[in-house]
């Protein structure tokens, strides 16, 4: 039952199974194969396999009890009783023999292995050799230190001009630092809030309708809700009001135009009192419906596309450092509502 192994010049002879195993087959002869001595691979591959089949027959401490010997089998006679002893102490030194046969094959193998690594090496260096690029130990390893310094003087260099700026450019370093922590606060703050609101935007599958500019619901699913919005008095007025702005623009400026209508509106929505037929009464100085006649009877046709010509900016632009867009910008982090909260 013990592994055999022939060792020659071109291959050793190594068993292929393991009788311990398969204790059911008692002493049936080994299975062997023969292994190349001049392949590293196959060297390997066997080594892989002794590793396993040894896990088999380890530890010596505590080997596996030889459950395929029955007392039984051997009678209940003192003789029958000695052979029965004899055959468990045959087993546990045969476990340990093959034990010790795989160890002995591995470290063959493993002698085996370096010595074809060292062959290797030899007509490697060989061929450096006569190339005339071998270095020994003491030459490779001052080529390495001569990287190694190099790789230290550019860390140096490198090291030393970013204290440099550093020092030069501490306060917009710091300032830009300030404004990054900032941004990633408020897209955090930002992001809950939209959580938030999708909560309240979808119900039971609906998503609720959005408002128009006009600050009416509108469904823009179908065209002809579309359609029933656009005949809604809120949405003619903003309309008469938007095409009055835009009429008007043309010879002004936008925001007397926006401020005077604004204060017209609070004159016409004011409630007045008069007197019909000796009745006095109160009434709303115009109405949604007088208002919208009255902006569109104002507004003439125009051609869109040319409703006014760009006039010359009275103020010069002027160019900003990148250090003044930096503070403006750390300005307006610093004093936003949701980061002071």
């Amino acid at each position: 039952m013990s592994i055999s192994i022939q060792t020659t010049a071109e291959n050793v002879v190594i068993s292929n199974s393991d009788p311990i195993a398969q204790p059911d087959q008692g002493n049936e002869e080994i299975e062997i194969r023969p292994i190349n001595m001049n392949d590293r691979d196959e060297v390997l591959n066997e080594v892989d396999r002794l590793r396993k089949v040894l896990g088999k027959y380890s530890p010596l401490h505590n080997i596996p009890r030889p459950t395929h010997i029955k007392r039984d089998d051997y009678g209940f006679e003192r003789e029958g009783a000695k052979a029965y002893n004899n055959a468990k102490q045959k087993y546990y030194e045969n476990f340990k023999v093959q034990n010790s046969n795989v160890v002995k094959n591995l470290n063959i193998l493993y002698d085996r292995n370096t010595q074809i690594c060292r062959e290797q090496k030899k007509k490697e260096d060989d061929i450096k050799i006569k190339e005339g690029t071998f270095y020994n130990y003491d030459e490779n390893e001052y080529i390495k230190s001569i990287e190694r310094n190099k790789v230290k003087r550019r860390q140096q260099v490198s090291s030393k001009a970013s204290r440099v700026y550093y020092e030069k450019n501490k306060e917009e370093i710091k300032i830009k630092r300030k404004i990054k922590e900032q941004q990633a606060a408020l897209k955090e703050i930002q992001q809950k809030k939209n959580a938030e609101c999708e909560k309240v935007l979808v119900k039971k599958n609906k998503i609720i309708k959005p408002i128009c500019l006009c600050g009416k619901s509108c469904d823009l699913i179908k065209f002809t809700n579309l359609q029933k919005h656009g005949n809604i008095e809120k949405h003619k007025l903003f309309k008469s009001f938007i095409s009055l702005i835009h009429y008007k623009r043309r010879n002004s400026k936008l925001k007397p135009i926006i401020d005077k209508l604004n204060s017209d509106y609070i004159k016409y929505k004011k409630v007045i009192r008069v007197t019909e037929n000796g009745k006095s009464s109160t009434i709303t100085n115009k109405t949604d419906k007088e208002i919208i006649k009255l902006y569109n009877d104002i507004v003439q046709p125009i051609d869109e596309n040319k409703t006014h010509s760009l006039r010359e900016p009275y103020i010069k632009a002027v160019e900003y450092t990148e250090k003044y867009k930096s503070n403006v910008l750390f300005l307006s982090y610093k004093e936003h509502p949701l980061l002071k909260k």
